[in-house]
């Protein structure tokens, strides 16, 4: 199973990273080169937590975008009993 946000869809991305060699054209250079290009992968802040869905828990990724904007009451057990 990938780690994938169940509410945002947020997931692993690779992106490119890269370094510049050259003078630039306005302090009379010819131009900045790009040099040195690397890959790199950028993960989601994902966390593993149980949400209640028809009475029963499931353990779903959300990211902390997707916590915040949760309805706080789906975190919680419902048959609990409050004292």
């Amino acid at each position: 199973m990938s780690k994938v946000c169940a509410v945002t869809g947020k997931r692993t991305r690779f992106i490119k990273t890269s370094k510049r060699k050259g003078s630039p054209k306005k302090r009379g250079g010819v131009g900045l080169k790009r040099a040195g290009v690397h890959n790199r992968i950028q993960k989601p802040n994902l966390h593993k937590k149980p949400i209640w869905v028809d009475g029963r828990p499931q353990k779903v990724w959300l990211s902390t975008k997707a916590l915040r904007s949760l309805d706080p009451t789906m975190l919680i057990n419902p048959n609990k009993r409050t004292a």
